[in-house]
């Protein structure tokens, strides 16, 4: 035997010992940092954690809160109804006519024709904006159709608070008492407006496309408040368009209830209110 193997027996390791020192060898150069080294990576941490909530962030602000959807200006136009969107409209306009119709909203594309096709009924057109109603010419104050300016005391971004606001007094906000904020964020509604029994109602106003801008929270309550208020025997129908945004959305599951669904069309919703007298919460659990 030579003697370097009678010397040395230990220098000879096994496959498997030779693999356990690699492998160590190898942590240790990898766990083995300086300052130099550690800087740069927690440096380029930040950043990236920085990146992430700066897109988080102008998520729900390009939007307001957690319940906006995001669309990009091309892809968003919030006031122009598809011909299927207008005709489904008329349809339903023409089944109530002649009948008491309450309009959230002026829009020039239809409101003249709404009128029109409620030729012997009530029409009531209730918008914020000054300029639409100046532009609005044809859809003049008559005896059969007004227009009346209000004013909305809250903006998009504050929609989930309002939302969590009448989820915990469901029980006031549903009969609309002084306990329940919603009526009193919009101002300089006629009393009319709560003494006619509605055949229908349309959501198409405020504009709700900015965070900063009216949303659609309060119009789309008062909207299923003045529907149960009504009483008619078949119901009152809420229209609400705009689904595809997270306000108009969540609000009509919150206040008009998918259980009152009964048709849809591009980004409208056709919503049939009964009225249940013993009721406490506008959904059934």
């Amino acid at each position: 035997m030579p003697p370097s193997e009678i010397a040395f027996p230990l220098l000879h390791f096994s496959p498997k010992t030779r693999l356990k020192k690699t492998l160590l060898h190898k942590y240790y150069r990898v766990m083995k940092f300086t300052k130099r080294n550690i800087i740069p990576l927690l440096v380029f941490i930040l950043s990236f954690a920085s990146i992430l909530r700066l897109i988080k962030i102008s998520v729900i602000t390009s939007y307001s809160s957690p319940i906006f959807s995001v669309l990009s200006p091309a892809e968003y136009r919030p006031h122009l109804l598809t011909e299927k969107e207008i005709n489904f409209l008329y349809d339903i306009v023409s089944r109530k006519s002649p009948g008491n119709i309450l309009v959230f909203g002026l829009e020039t594309q239809y409101s003249s024709q709404i009128s029109t096709i409620n030729s012997g009924g009530f029409t009531v057109f209730l918008e914020d904006n000054l300029a639409k109603i100046n532009a609005n010419n044809s859809a003049s104050n008559t005896n059969s159709t007004r227009i009346h300016r209000i004013e909305y005391q809250t903006v998009a971004r504050d929609a989930y608070k309002h939302l969590k606001h009448a989820r915990q007094n469901q029980k006031h906000c549903y009969i609309s008492s002084r306990k329940c904020k919603f009526m009193s964020l919009v101002t300089k509604v006629p009393k009319e407006v709560y003494k006619v029994k509605w055949d229908l109602l349309i959501v198409d106003g405020p504009d709700g496309d900015k965070p900063e801008s009216p949303g659609r929270m309060a119009a789309i309550y008062i909207a299923g408040v003045l529907a149960r208020r009504s009483k008619k025997k078949k119901g009152t129908h809420v229209l609400v368009h705009d689904v595809d945004r997270m306000i108009e959305m969540w609000f009509s599951w919150e206040f008009l209830c998918d259980t009152n669904l009964v048709s849809s069309k591009g980004k409208f919703w056709d919503f049939n209110i009964l009225a249940k007298p013993n009721a406490t919460t506008f959904c059934p659990t």
